[in-house]
């Protein structure tokens, strides 16, 4: 595991071996597994049909062959497979469509093959191989690498590219727009995994799973992906001049938040110290970032009240904001100068406005309190953030309906509902009234609403 980087890509759709040089990440993608190959016409012989059984190996060893295609663990532009599209959106469909026929064979129940394993590897350590016997495994290491995938579509959606007027290559607007969607559809396929295949698994293969499948890790990934869309309606926020300090605030606390609980709960996924630490800096840096957003827009806020000592509590905010500030260049260099080497990022969205906004407000505010104020007594500590609740939230993710032919498969019973603790009829409304449908590429997670404008934010808050 680790962060995936770029290389240049050769004409051909091949990867040059080493990196010509390391590239900006602006979202962190820990990194992918792969399944390998084995032979389920052969496993499942007396388990189910002949046909079903090619139809399963069939998928499966399409998903192994577009997979080698996207080279070894590295991120690289998009590249093309021969009929013109990317080999990510090729892998992407590949996986929805391996995805009801696997769903048929996990609700089966145990007579199914039970005893089958299904190995997966690490593409960056070929020896960090698992194979477990069970259906759900295979689910969950699915869902997993759509998520990953969706995560660095969505870095490849904010890596800056040449703009039209000649200036500096950028992001641009319908870039961020299109990476908010990607990443809710990131979180979409976390949260699948979290609720619906996690709790199906028994005890004694949930204590194999990899470090990258456990519920630690899986929550973290979900609240980084939330946390990154979050970020970014906190840029379109700052750009929108109809956007009160409010809302700001409010963004850059539920950002806060999010962080929070997705560092909470990377510090328990047992990796290894090496592997885990540019992951922990990734994450520890947004949460600089978003505490320096909060406390300064909290800030500019108490400084327009007329409670006592109003002005000190703001100017203790700003000058949280700013060491935040401070700790978050920092922490953005120690994490592009960890292995794997990633170039420093340029100062982008929220942080480009902030950056240059709270040193000259703090010492702005600095001279007018000492010159106005400087009889309101001084906090002992640091206000505290408002708390609000996460309004943001991803789509949920359905898995599709069990493909048609394990309805002619002899003793074939399959569930309605993927919580095996409740029946069918007890299932959630919420889980049972979408049907995901194969998609072309990771733009959209089933039935979406267009990204927020800032405007329409507005008003709902």
């Amino acid at each position: 595991m680790g962060c995936i980087f770029s290389t240049e890509a050769v004409d051909d759709g091949g990867v040059l071996g080493i990196p010509v040089q390391a590239s900006e990440v602006y979202v962190f993608v820990p990194g992918l597994r792969n399944p390998k190959h084995i032979d389920l016409t052969e496993l499942l012989k007396g388990y189910v049909s002949a046909g079903l059984a090619a139809k399963l190996q069939s998928l499966r060893s399409q998903i192994i062959s577009i997979a080698c295609k996207s080279g070894p663990a590295v991120k690289i532009r998009r590249r093309k497979s021969l009929d013109g599209s990317s080999v990510e959106v090729d892998l992407e469909t590949a996986l929805n469509s391996y995805l009801p026929v696997l769903v048929g064979l996990v609700t089966g129940g145990d007579k199914f093959g039970s005893d089958i394993e299904y190995p997966w590897t690490n593409v960056e350590d070929e020896h960090k191989e698992t194979a477990l016997a069970s259906g759900y495994y295979e689910l969950l290491s699915v869902l997993h690498l759509l998520g990953m995938l969706a995560l660095q579509e969505a870095n490849l959606c904010l890596t800056p590219r040449p703009s039209a007027d000649g200036f500096n290559p950028k992001a641009s607007e319908e870039d961020k727009r299109d990476a908010i969607d990607i990443l809710l559809k990131a979180a979409s396929y976390f949260e699948c995994a979290l609720s619906r295949v996690l709790p199906n698994i028994s005890e004694h293969i949930k204590e194999k799973l990899p470090a990258e499948l456990t519920e630690a890790m899986l929550k973290s990934l979900e609240k980084q992906a939330l946390g990154q869309a979050v970020e970014l309606q906190l840029g379109f926020a700052i750009s929108n001049v109809k956007a009160s300090l409010a809302v700001k605030r409010r963004l850059a606390c539920e950002q806060v938040e999010v962080w929070e609980q997705a560092m909470e709960n990377l510090v328990r996924v047992p990796l290894a110290e090496a592997l885990r630490d540019k992951h922990i800096l990734f994450v520890k840096w947004k949460l600089a970032d978003a505490k320096a957003a909060a406390y300064y827009f909290h800030g500019l806020i108490l400084d327009e009240g007329y409670e006592a000592n109003a002005h000190a509590e703001a100017l203790s905010c700003l000058k949280a904001a700013y060491a935040h500030l401070k700790e978050s260049q920092k922490v953005r260099t120690e994490f592009s100068n960890m292995e794997p080497f990633t170039k420093v990022p340029p100062v982008w969205g929220p942080m480009k406005y902030l950056a240059e906004r709270i040193p000259r407000e703090t010492m702005s505010k600095g001279r007018i309190f000492k010159d106005n104020y400087s009889k309101e007594k001084f906090p002992a500590s640091t206000p505290k953030l408002p708390e609000f609740p996460i309004a943001l939230e991803a789509d949920p993710f359905n898995l599709p309906p069990v493909d048609p032919a394990w309805k002619r498969e002899r003793g074939f019973e399959g569930r309605t509902s993927q919580n095996r603790d409740l029946p069918s009829f007890l299932a959630t409304k919420k889980s049972l009234s979408k049907t995901q449908l194969p998609v072309s590429d990771l733009r959209r997670a089933g039935p979406m609403d267009p990204a927020l404008v800032v405007s329409e934010m507005v008003q709902a808050r």
